[in-house]
């Protein structure tokens, strides 16, 4: 175990420290400014910081101990290239929350207000974008060393049409949308949650075709993707995609479950006990890493290959 590693699991175990604060802090939140709790909304903030920046610190230490991809020593090459990835993150970060939150109404912040909301929002998600990388590298690092099998060396793939069905499928996401809202109202809820919620199908529709058109877009530059490294034999990404989600959505939904830091809303199915969460919420992790690593790839085009090839020692 190196330092990295340790120091990971060490901000991890503190993060836990929140289940020492009584409930009743959360339950009637003192000391208020302009609408924010400011005890229980720092405390969870911190908290979620720790966790966080723990995800990041072990996945770095894990790539090391196996040689993986450093997401760190990439973009720290030149300050150029970090603004670059840093920009990536947020960017990837937005898009999730513009579809999940914006327009899927699928969670909110309790603790927080909107001018807060909109203090932390981009740097929040490019932080929680760059931990889910990170995630990700850490068990493809793994993977990498101890399965054998095709390096991932990208093969061109008539993926045309695809991209003209991922345009298709976003203009029809677009379009329910748009007709769901013009029925309903629209109303920018991070706080509260509103009683109703565009069909969850909708969303699943745009992650669709946000997807294809990706891999067009990839394929197009020839570069690797999601798909292409399947279709070349190398299913290590697809499994690390799984792995790491199963893994991270396990610890942090039920960490969260404490205290709600963020709360779901408008997911179907029942509740997976003792998390209070929707299996649909668990089901649907993985899609958040698809959304992050395909749309930096396509963002930053030397992602793709440290994301969707076997690395070279």
């Amino acid at each position: 175990m190196n330092g990295k590693t340790l120091l990971g699991l060490i901000l991890i175990f503190l993060s836990y420290a929140q289940v020492l604060i009584p409930q009743r802090m959360f339950d009637e939140p003192s000391h208020i400014y302009f609408g924010y709790a400011f005890i229980p909304g720092n405390l969870l903030a911190f908290s979620a910081t720790l966790f966080t920046l723990g995800v990041i610190l072990l996945s770095e230490g894990v790539c090391q101990r196996f040689g993986g991809a450093s997401l760190w020593e990439f973009a720290s090459a030149t300050p150029r290239r970090l603004l670059r990835v840093t920009l990536t993150a947020a960017a990837c970060g937005l898009a999730l929350e513009l579809v999940g939150q914006w327009l899927g109404k699928l969670w909110v912040y309790p603790y927080w207000t909107t001018w807060f909301y909109a203090l932390v929002v981009v740097p929040g998600f490019a932080f929680y974008c760059v931990s889910i990388v990170e995630s990700y590298l850490a068990v493809k690092a793994v993977l990498d060393a101890h399965c054998k099998g095709s390096s991932g060396v990208v093969r061109a793939f008539p993926v045309q049409r695809k991209g003209f069905l991922g345009f298709a499928l976003l203009a029809g996401a677009a379009w329910l949308f748009g007709r769901w809202y013009a029925e309903h109202g629209w109303t920018f809820a991070v706080v509260r949650p509103v009683p109703q919620a565009p069909p969850f199908f909708y969303l699943l529709l745009a992650f669709v075709g946000g997807w294809l058109v990706a891999e067009w877009l990839l394929w197009w530059r020839r570069s690797p993707s999601l798909v292409s490294s399947v279709l070349s034999g190398y299913w290590v990404p697809v499994v690390a995609v799984l792995v790491s989600s199963v893994v991270l959505s396990c610890v942090m939904e039920t960490q969260n479950m404490l205290h709600e830091y963020w709360r779901y809303i408008h997911f179907p199915g029942p509740e997976v006990p003792p998390s209070r969460v929707p299996v649909s919420v668990f089901a649907t992790w993985p899609l958040q890493y698809a959304v992050f690593l395909l749309t930096a790839s396509v963002l930053t085009p030397a992602l793709a290959p440290m994301f969707w090839q076997r690395r070279v020692q």
